[in-house]
């Protein structure tokens, strides 16, 4: 079986095969079954085994066992412990907002048949055998596959040991039986991808065989065997590997498999160029990938000419040592876990890890300030992606960054990750950055009021408004200080928010009305300052004032297509949507909803969609579609599961309230649960081409409507 075919980590998804699967038919007939008697099973073994493969395939396999989802949470880049919980999170889809990731998590799969691949464990092992120990309790439905080199030792875990695939004895005749030997065939399929044309045949059996046997079955050890035919012939390859089998450094673990494995990787080093074993080294730094801009500016100097790292990195990825995995439509490269600690361990010995990391720190740094400045504009979108890409890159350094980068990176960089965790929704992680910058370095002096502020602005829309009271007093008068008019004005809209909040509208229309005129005077533009007339729309919104609320939304959907920018328009929209509801113009605010949820959609924008999703109901209910509307608010709250949260403060209930109590008027108690739990039964997809009347996938005609026998029907 295939151990090192890079992967693509999609959010909680399995991640996609590149290269063929090869033999373990008798492993994935007894992990189906321990799948499904055990709820906790383990797969351990030597690096380069093959964990991971095994595991993803018996997932796909009993995926039908598992009503609610399996899901992939890869941890080979988490360095942070404290975040394990919050990375199983990011895998589900969910969004929590009150710093608590793995209350949130118990709460979610409480009830849920689910199934959790948890993958590469033995660097987290107590806090993963702490949290699946803490889930397994609560969840009655959950089941866990954990890979680890070692066993969790956890209470009613069973351990599988994964061994190296079946080798023939090289002793006996091969002739007909070796090309049927799962390593052997490994060899042969990764040879003939390696080198066109070539192929197993009775005159190279013997020495594929007498290869593989020496490489004990370690997957990982045969593929790269397997590359180095592209320069030597298979006799010269098994020649090569009898001269380096025995020279392990002595202070390496003396388990023969992992001494073949290292002996293995110690040889395709020395195969490499000097300028590839310098890059290999120095990729070493990226805990979740890279791409060649990255790699261009953090590896570059000292003896690898930044013109050269392109050759490096095409060499690297010729002998197999990094895979493409691309991203979005974009080039990005992985190294297996195995060969990125044999490259640190390199990094160590040549010196200057330290140095490195902080240039790397420094790099996204000056990174993420580009994306803070276009966030209000037209690349909005690319820079969530990009987010997205290099989540754990930026986890990985922050926890370092955090207690050793330079003040001023450090501040900048929390700044600017303020405003992209606002935008996926993760502010129950960016508290615990904020928490944990607060408490360990000098926020004081020059320069702190905004990033003070953004951490105001979190706490406040995590409802935490004492905290968040002093922060903003302390952006405040830091901003004056500095005479920082943006980060004044951002420290006036958090104190407006947390005054819509209180349900001091008067204060919070005031303060939100000081802020807009310091953003304006400011020539800043902040993608977070852009939701003042948002905010202000809802103030408006609950004093009654609809047609203020909807002149307010309007001028932040106006400025958000003024700059091409995506997030805050469409909160714009839905507010100006909303206004227009109440106002009873049920036309233009279904125009205006359903043109937030389009979007909203597109930005997988999940707080958005829900509340969109919820308001598009409010308005189909006033029309006279109260099934169609339940069944809508049925798929929202489900969705709302995810998010944990509104942007309307503690008064989301009072607009829940009219519009729920005129489909229960009209539906009656018994139609009104059964289209509520239709809808909570309902894919997203489907809600949502439901909600925009689009025409829902694999059916024709109009949208679905609910069948109270218990099914689906269109007409």
């Amino acid at each position: 079986m295939a151990s090192n075919a890079i992967l693509e980590r999609q959010t909680g998804r399995l991640p996609a095969e590149l290269t063929s699967f090869i033999g373990r038919d008798a492993e994935l007939t007894r992990l189906r079954r321990l799948i499904d008697e055990h709820r906790l099973v383990t797969l351990s073994g030597p690096a380069g085994v093959g964990k991971t493969r095994l595991a993803v395939r018996a997932a796909a396999q009993v995926r039908d066992a598992f009503g609610d989802g399996v899901y992939f949470v890869g941890l080979s880049g988490l360095t942070e412990p404290s975040l394990l919980a919050q990375a199983i999170c990011d895998a589900l889809g969910l969004t929590e907002q009150d710093g608590d990731a793995a209350a949130r998590l118990a709460e979610h799969l409480a009830d849920r048949r689910v199934l959790l691949v948890l993958d590469t464990c033995e660097h987290l092992l107590d806090e993963c055998a702490i949290l699946a120990e803490e889930l397994l309790r609560t969840a009655a439905g959950l089941h866990v596959l954990a890979t680890s080199r070692q066993a969790l030792d956890v209470t009613g875990e069973h351990t599988v040991v994964v061994t190296p695939l079946g080798r023939p004895d090289p002793a006996a005749d091969t002739s007909p039986d070796g090309a049927d030997c799962d390593a052997v065939r490994l060899f042969a399929e990764r040879a003939a991808a390696a080198v066109q044309g070539w192929t197993l045949t009775h005159g190279n059996r013997d020495a594929a065989t007498r290869l593989c046997d020496r490489l004990d079955g370690i997957p990982l050890a045969i593929e790269l065997a397997a590359v180095q035919l592209r320069a030597f012939s298979l006799e010269q390859v098994l020649g090569r590997l009898g001269t380096h089998l025995f020279q392990v450094r002595g202070r390496r673990t003396t388990v023969r498999r992992h001494q073949t494995l290292r002996a293995a990787v110690d040889w395709s080093h020395e195969l490499c160029s000097a300028e590839e074993r310098l890059l290999w080294a120095r990729l070493s730094v990226f805990a979740d990938g890279f791409d060649l801009d990255a790699a261009e500016n953090v590896c570059a100097g000292d003896g690898l000419p930044p013109e050269a790292v392109v050759g490096a990195l095409t060499g690297l990825v010729e002998k197999s040592i990094a895979h493409r995995a691309d991203r979005g439509g974009q080039a990005r490269y992985r190294m297996l876990d195995t060969l990125r600690e044999y490259g640190a361990e390199r990094l160590t010995e040549l010196g200057g890890a330290d140095r490195l990391r902080r240039r790397c720190f420094a790099w996204y740094t000056e990174v993420l300030r580009r994306a803070r400045r276009e966030l209000a504009g037209a690349s909005q979108a690319r820079w969530l992606e990009w987010f997205d890409g290099e989540r754990g890159n930026i986890r990985a350094l922050l926890g370092e960054g955090v207690a050793a980068a330079e003040p001023g990176q450090l501040r900048d960089a929390v700044e600017a990750l303020g405003r992209l965790w606002a935008l996926r929704g993760t502010l129950g992680e960016g508290r615990q950055w904020v928490d944990r910058v607060l408490e360990t370095r000098d926020t004081t002096g020059p320069g702190w009021s905004g990033c003070l502020a953004a951490a105001g602005l979190v706490m406040t829309l995590q409802n935490d408004l004492d905290r968040a009271d002093e922060l903003l007093d302390r952006a405040l008068a830091q901003g004056r200080a500095d005479d920082d008019r943006a980060g004044i004005a951002l420290a006036c809209a958090g104190q407006g928010i947390k005054a819509l909040f209180t349900g001091d509208f008067d204060l919070a229309l005031q303060l939100l009305t000081t802020a807009d005129g310091r953003y304006r005077g400011s020539g800043a533009d902040d993608v977070l300052l852009l939701l003042v007339d948002v905010f202000r729309g809802v103030a408006h919104l609950f004093k009654g004032d609809f047609a203020a609320s909807a002149e307010h939304a309007d001028r932040a959907v106006r400025a958000g297509e003024e700059r091409g920018e995506l997030w805050v328009r469409s909160y714009g929209m839905l507010v100006g949507g909303l206004a227009l509801w109440l106002a009873g113009d049920l036309d233009a605010s279904m125009e205006r909803l359903r043109a937030s949820l389009r979007i909203k959609r597109d930005l997988d924008d999940g707080l958005g969609m829900t509340l969109a999703l919820e308001s598009i109901a409010a308005c189909m209910s006033s029309q006279g579609e109260p099934d169609r509307a339940v069944r809508l608010l049925g798929a929202a709250d489900r969705l709302r599961e995810r998010t944990q949260t509104s942007w309307f403060g503690p008064h989301h209930a009072l607009l829940r309230e009219i519009h729920t109590g005129r489909a229960l008027e009209a539906l009656g108690e018994e139609r009104y649960r059964a289209a509520l739990e239709e809808g909570g039964r309902l894919p997203l997809a489907d809600a949502i081409e439901d909600a925009l009347d689009e025409t829902p996938s694999g059916a024709e005609g109009r949208p679905f409507q609910a069948d109270y026998s218990g099914g689906v029907s269109s007409s």
